[in-house]
């Protein structure tokens, strides 16, 4: 990481002429300069600048810039030459450690110039600098030990540009491991362009970099990132060990002169070799070997930085960083409960019992009768459930599963004696199941076909998901058998609010159902297996008027039936126009609440259910009128889901709703702390920088705010060279010199900006 100190100093005064500066007279004012200047680093007990010719020239190019285009700036629009570093790279050189640049606009003169002018102009220009705070400070920069100038005049108003361009010279890493850098070599510009849409995600894998005994791990969370990262075989990492001696007090940093490394560089890895060596367990992640450590180092002893190779070049350096960061966590709120007036009863249904019978393939007869408990006499009613595939012949799967019903009816009637009325058959192809399913398996657009349409595709159906597995759970012969008595007739642990759920969903009740529903919200100790009893289950699912408490008892419940809970989502995702605007709210506190869940416990089954109730999905349910804070939840909920699955463009448009509604509500420096944590998470560390920095210029933040600025603007490396940057640390130091000692001691890599590490040496003794 280059440091370079930047100032600027303008002269006018009203005099014109034809411009020229001879060889000569650049000659003249080289000599003369350089000897004030040395003779004020001299008499400060500092060494002299020692002329360089790389740097001459990257000098007398920005000075012919400057005096082109007739603007006084260290910055220049093409790309290569754009900054003092690049200027320096530009012309050839490398490993300079720090970079300071001094410009000057002379008044005009006539030419050619005379002894006189020379004269004036050398004194305009170095009283100019000495009377300058940042140029004085520059001239006496102890880091600095070679400099040089270039001077060129604009031909019409014939105004002088100088520039003096310094530096410190590199240092010489010893007992490399390689004495060509493994063959890398630095890369172009154009590497910095094409990597620009990774340049976050790229920081991030710098961070991701463990030492563990004499290996250098990566622990990564997104293998899809990793891939989009290194997409050739010849991309890869090599890691630099850089050791806390080489940036200690009281010596001069000591990082290498290789445009390459800094450090000891080792061996690099290549993408290929980085995925056959991957160990982690979930295929969603990469935990790889990428640097190997010599018996004779401690790897302790060292931080790695990460070199990232694009095409076997080294395209970007990176540094482990402290950065901190911290997500929005979903407001907790409170479902709309609809109380009823009604009484809870304590006479109905004390026990519903599923029966299952087992068919063999097209036979209407089951294989083995099951057992039915006679122990208590009443029966209220009873529910035969016969579903079929959806494969195969219509009027075929109806004649199979009408028959099934039939055979179960029969049976039950024969053992329980009772009549046709008591009984209730519900025979038919499953296909809410297939839908369920076919989303499941993110084949959404399959469920959308008409039901001819789908069987006209099911011939031509790929091997890709298990579709004789998923034909066989459509398949479902039951029955559930309702006994009738009093609530004192019911076992201990069950309460009166349960005892009424399954009373009211038998009978019918929808108010009932209600009063249980809302009562259970109220108590504790209720069995959570009730709220997804089948017969509960189905009659919710058609029932709208009860959904709203459902779906709010279900917010306490979500974690312990996820799947039912995404059926029960899944089921109102096409029928929302059926729900008021309580259901609708309900329903979408209980989606963000398991799609936390899901993002918790991501895996392959809880991506699959995700997509059940994706996004833009859900959105169908969002009403008109929906409260601020459950749209606020929805998108911290969209977000998670959507950089997980790296949609970059929805993410960034949850992201902007996000920042958008808590800088609306930044009233405190707390506030303002928590949007740049949240920023930092997200990777947005310049928006991170931005949002804090008008805030510190107008003594605004907290002390966390302050840290966390300090802490990202070296993580970004932005403007790392500013005044701004150095006021911001010094500013941390004031209110809390321990903490901030502590921060940099760890993270002693942001020592390699010598101004920093020159308030360190003074500040943390």
């Amino acid at each position: 990481m280059k440091n370079r100190i930047l100032v600027l100093l303008l002269v006018i005064l009203p005099v014109i002429g034809f411009s020229q500066v001879s060889s000569k007279d650049k000659k003249y004012l080289i000599k003369e300069l350089s000897a004030k200047i040395n003779n004020l680093r001299v008499s400060k007990g500092l060494s002299p600048l020692y002329f360089n010719d790389t740097l001459r020239r990257a000098a007398e190019y920005h000075s012919k810039y400057m005096a082109q285009n007739f603007i006084l700036s260290s910055e220049e629009k093409s790309g290569k030459f754009a900054t003092p570093e690049k200027r320096i790279q530009a012309f050839g050189g490398r490993g300079y450690q720090a970079v300071g640049e001094n410009l000057f606009q002379t008044a005009s003169y006539k030419f050619p110039l005379k002894k006189k002018d020379l004269e004036q102009i050398v004194n305009s220009i170095y009283n100019g600098w000495y009377n300058s705070i940042p140029h004085y400070a520059s001239l006496v920069e102890p880091e600095f030990n070679v400099g040089d100038f270039g001077f060129k005049a604009n031909e019409t108003k014939g105004v002088v540009f100088v520039t003096l361009l310094m530096a410190k010279k590199g240092y010489i890493v010893k007992n490399q491991l390689s004495n060509n850098s493994f063959g890398l070599e630095l890369a172009g510009d154009g590497c910095e362009s094409d990597s620009k849409e990774y340049t976050n995600l790229m920081m991030n894998l710098g961070n991701s970099l463990v030492i563990e005994g004499n290996e250098v791990i990566m622990y990564y969370h997104n293998i899809e990132t990793f891939n989009a990262i290194f997409s050739g075989p010849n991309d890869g990492v090599a890691i630099d060990l850089v050791s806390p001696n080489q940036v200690k007090c009281g010596t001069a940093n000591q990082l290498d002169a290789s445009p390459i490394y800094d450090g000891i560089l080792l061996k690099p890895y290549y993408r290929d070799e980085m995925l056959k060596n991957n160990r982690a367990e979930s295929e969603y992640r990469i935990i790889t070997k990428v640097g190997d450590i010599p018996a004779k180092m401690n790897g302790k002893e060292y931080s790695p930085s990460l070199i990232v190779i694009k095409d076997n070049k080294a395209c970007k350096y990176f540094c482990p960083a402290i950065i901190p960061k911290k997500d929005y966590s979903l407001k907790r709120l409170t479902p709309i409960l609809k109380d009823v007036e009604v009484d809870l009863t304590d006479i109905g249904i004390i026990r519903s019992t599923l029966v299952s019978y087992n068919f063999n393939t097209d036979q209407a007869t089951s294989i083995s009768l099951p057992k039915i408990d006679k122990s208590i006499k009443k029966v209220h009613s009873i529910q035969i459930n016969s579903f079929s595939s959806v494969e195969g012949d219509s009027a075929k799967n109806a004649q199979l599963h009408n028959a099934r019903a039939q055979f179960i009816k029969n049976h039950l009637k024969n053992e329980l004696r009772v009549s046709d009325n008591q009984i209730r058959v519900i025979a038919r192809e499953n296909w809410d199941l297939m839908a369920f399913q076919l989303n499941y398996y993110m084949l959404d657009n399959l469920s959308k076909l008409s039901h001819a349409a789908f069987r006209k595709y099911l011939p031509k159906r790929d091997s890709i998901i298990p579709w004789d597995s998923l034909f066989f759970n459509q398949r479902k012969s039951d029955a559930i058998i309702n006994y009738y008595g009093t609530y004192s007739d019911v076992k201990e642990t069950e309460s009166l609010a349960s005892f009424n759920l399954r009373t009211g969903v038998i009978m019918d009740n929808q108010n009932l159902v209600n009063k249980a529903l809302y009562t259970l919200y109220n108590e504790s100790g209720y069995d959570s297996d009730l709220l997804f009893e089948a017969q509960i289950v189905e009659y919710v699912r058609t029932h709208p008027d009860v959904v709203a408490n459902y779906a709010a008892l279900m917010t306490r419940n979500y974690g312990y039936a996820s799947q039912a809970v995404t059926e029960f989502l899944f089921n109102w995702l096409d029928r929302s126009d059926e729900l008021d605007d309580d259901a609708k709210n309900n329903l979408l506190i209980l989606y963000t609440l398991i799609s936390e869940y899901y993002i918790d416990n991501w895996d392959i089954s809880t991506q699959r259910l995700s997509n059940v109730i994706h996004p833009q999905k859900i959105e169908k349910i969002i009403p008109q009128n929906i409260k601020d804070e459950v749209l606020l939840n929805l998108n911290l909920a969209f977000i998670q889901y959507y950089g997980q699955i790296n949609d970059s463009k929805n993410t960034s448009k949850s992201f902007q709703y996000i920042t958008s509604y808590f800088k609306f509500l930044s009233f405190t420096p707390e506030d303002d702390a928590n949007l740049a944590l949240f920023f930092n998470y997200w990777s947005a560390y310049n928006e991170a920088v931005e949002f804090l920095l008008p805030r510190f210029e107008k003594d605004e933040l907290n002390e966390d705010g302050v840290f966390t600025l300090a802490q990202t603007m070296n993580y970004a490396n932005y403007e790392s060279d500013s005044e701004i940057y150095l006021n911001v640390h010094k500013k941390a130091v004031s209110l809390n010199p321990t903490r901030w000692c502590e921060w940099v001691n760890k993270d002693f890599q942001v020592k390699r900006n010598f101004l920093i590490k020159r308030l360190y040496c003074e500040t943390c003794k």
